[in-house]
């Protein structure tokens, strides 16, 4: 009955950040700026950049995409389309997902609460980052691919406003899952 409401609670809480999207993409916007102000984010964009980047172009093949990786400081893939034409798509530490991160971090401080055994906690903990890290691979393979098959205005409004909304799909279905298969009660004594 505790997992009932306590799922009820973070579905309820993730429908308001539906609600308030064009805020939470302006507070994004907001801690973008600080975050580029202060230089926080060089060692993301030296190390995990690069890494990810590698790991869009390999989900591209998979949607016959061909992409290789710029070298230097700001990171592309460079999309090569038929007839010679290539498409410059840039990724920066600020699209790594690091917002969904600390959406996960924030409903795992709410939804582990409770007596759940220490093991199942700890599974949850790594279903979350991977699946988290994942998503957030196929969001910037999905958004690179409309780059590629429509055009950088339906990728741009994919990556600025839907991305946010997959990150509430994918919170949704993780903690059901989490519910209904991994979590279990601990025994009182």
């Amino acid at each position: 009955m505790k997992q009932k409401q306590t799922f009820s609670h973070l579905l309820a809480g993730l429908a308001v950040l539906l609600a308030v999207l064009p805020a939470v993409v302006t507070f994004s916007a907001v801690l973008t700026a600080l975050f580029n102000k202060f230089a926080w984010y060089v060692w993301l964009q030296a190390t995990v950049v690069p890494f990810e980047a590698r790991l869009v172009a390999v989900l591209l093949k998979l949607v016959k995409i061909s992409a290789e990786i710029t070298p230097g400081q700001n990171f592309a893939l460079i999309l090569n389309k038929p007839g010679g034409i290539f498409i410059p798509v840039e990724l920066q530490w600020n699209c790594l997902g690091w917002q969904s991160l600390i959406l996960l971090a924030l409903t795992l401080i709410t939804g582990l609460k409770g007596k759940w055994k220490l093991v199942s906690k700890v599974e949850v903990l790594i279903l979350g980052i991977a699946g988290t890290f994942l998503v957030n691979l196929l969001r910037m393979a999905l958004v690179t691919s409309l780059a590629y098959y429509v055009n950088g205005g339906a990728a741009m409004i994919i990556h600025d406003y839907f991305a946010a909304l997959i990150a509430i799909l994918w919170l949704i279905f993780f903690w059901w899952f989490s519910y209904k298969y991994i979590l279990e009660e601990a025994s009182v004594k």
